[in-house]
């Protein structure tokens, strides 16, 4: 008897049954190792406390605890002390036990798991040579990586979605009621993981509907709608259940009434649209070309219209995710704040389409150029996707401001009754890094009044002036080697007395 995946194998080395076992493995050992290798040497990002806080004793809705889970176990598995770890103690939390290897631990070990299992469940949907080219892209892609190497919900609900999408095709294959069902369960925990996963399961019945307009080959179409349909009440469910005053520990909120309008809206958008900031729209578009990597972006669109024009269920399904999430998003980022992290996992259909491209490129060249020419294709996309990936891990920041070396600076250079302030969004960071809660230094506030010897970290774009650049001395600078364009942080340090009245005259 012939295994389920034996017909999608193609013609080329890639086609071969041994070489998707070969690629696994190779994807796996290279994703074990880009992720654990200086997994604890980036500076905290201000959302990492809000993780940590939440594995300890601030309030936590049951909805969400699933998320949190994988930070809360390596806190665990490292004795951290979760039973006195609130954001109102962070000064303590070195000696509480808490590190950034042992947050992050959790979700990287999630984002190594990732890389055979949605191989394996891939192999069944598109055949051995797309699953193991799709296993090495998932491996060496930055924004999987660091995503990975974050103390956030963000790896798991990358795993859920990935499985959901490929057992919900699975599904449309064969229309068998099991991979309906197991392609729910992976739905709802990606759900529970992050709300946004329902711009996915929105994509997914724009995809159910082309395939009904273009009558693809669908054994079950309507099965297909009904439990998508499950989902989404399954969706609102679990908001209505967020809005329940339940939590997992700490004190209940107190249920308020919340008004539908432009800048508030209910269940569990609140979280997402009460944001500060919120890029423009050309940096959302930029953003989202520069994370999904331009290479498979350019490779990934071109497959996706040549699917669509074969009334293919599977290319249909992974089209509508890749490019429907994004612009869904985008679209709201319009109205309301909002950023790339939030449709991270429509890069699970970026790279199978990008997979898609390279193994038929290996078809058609193999058989007439030879073995070297077919495989050109996927040697383009891991030589161009590694680069940035090398990038990446050499820069000693996991691309995020380093506040560890601006607080050392600091420690190294001043002496403890020396005044420090933090601008930017460093409350939390400076407090975990000195072991003391810092006065912040307002925007647009007076550098002249403070007194000499103040130390000031300031965070800026690369290229901008630091605050007061007239009165203080720049002691230091860090930032993204690879990125000078993003965040800096500048140490400074108000001069002494004499030097400041030099200064001021004219």
């Amino acid at each position: 008897m012939k295994r389920p995946d034996d017909s999608l194998e193609q013609e080329g080395l890639l086609g071969s049954a041994w070489v998707f076992w070969v690629l696994v493995a190779a994807a796996t050992l290279l994703g074990a190792a880009l992720r654990l290798y200086g997994l604890g040497k980036p500076s905290f990002w201000v959302d990492e406390f809000f993780t940590i806080a939440r594995t300890g004793t601030e309030s936590l809705h049951w909805v969400q605890a699933f998320g949190y889970l994988p930070t809360w176990f390596t806190l665990w598995l490292h004795g951290a002390d979760l039973s006195q770890i609130s954001l109102g103690n962070i000064a303590e939390w070195r000696a509480l036990g808490v590190s950034e290897r042992a947050a992050r631990l959790g979700p990287c070990w999630v984002g190594i798991a990732t890389v055979p299992a949605l191989a394996l469940l891939a192999r069944g949907v598109a055949g051995g040579g797309v699953a193991g080219v799709f296993a090495l892209l998932v491996a060496i892609t930055p924004w999987h990586l660091y995503w990975s190497q974050m103390a956030r919900f963000y790896s798991i609900q990358f795993l859920c979605v990935g499985a959901f999408v490929l057992l919900f095709a699975r599904a449309m294959q064969t229309g068998r009621t099991a991979f309906f069902g197991a392609a729910s369960v992976a739905g709802v925990l990606a759900l529970l993981a992050h709300p946004t996963t329902i711009f996915v399961i929105g994509a997914c019945i724009a995809a159910v509907g082309l395939a009904w307009i273009t009558r693809a080959p669908v054994p079950n179409l309507s099965g297909a709608a009904r439990w998508l349909a499950l989902l989404v009440g399954a969706f609102v469910l679990v908001a209505v259940a967020r809005d329940l005053p339940l939590t997992v520990h700490g004190e209940a909120p107190p249920s308020q009434p919340v008004e539908l309008s432009k800048t508030s809206v209910s269940f569990l958008w609140l979280d997402l649209i009460h944001q500060s900031w919120g890029p423009s729209l050309r940096q959302l578009v930029l953003s989202t070309v520069l994370r999904i990597e331009p290479i498979t972006c350019v490779v990934g669109l071109s497959w996706a219209t040549v699917t669509l024009r074969r009334r293919d269920p599977f290319g249909i399904l992974v089209s509508a995710v890749a490019i429907l999430v994004p612009l869904s998003t985008i679209a709201l980022g319009i109205v309301f704040p909002i950023g790339p992290r939030y449709y991270f996992p429509c890069f699970v259909a970026w790279a199978l389409l990008a997979s898609m491209w390279a193994v038929e490129i290996d078809r058609r060249l193999g058989a007439s150029a030879g073995r070297l020419a077919g495989i050109s294709g996927v040697l383009a996309l891991l030589v161009s996707v590694g680069f940035s990936s090398y990038l990446y891990s050499r820069d000693g920041a996991g691309a995020r401001a380093r506040w560890r070396e601006a607080c050392d600076f600091v420690q190294r250079h001043g002496a403890v009754s020396d005044p420090v302030y933090w601008s930017g969004d460093g409350k939390f960071q400076t407090q975990y890094y000195l072991g003391r809660e810092l006065q912040p230094l307002s925007a647009g506030g007076d550098v002249a009044s403070l007194a000499p010897g103040t130390w000031v970290i300031h965070r800026a774009r690369g290229a901008e002036a630091p605050i007061g650049g007239d009165v203080l001395e720049s002691k230091a600078r860090y930032e993204i080697p690879s990125k000078p364009w993003s965040w800096a942080l500048y140490v400074l340090q108000v001069p002494g007395a004499d030097s400041r009245l030099d200064a001021a005259r004219p």
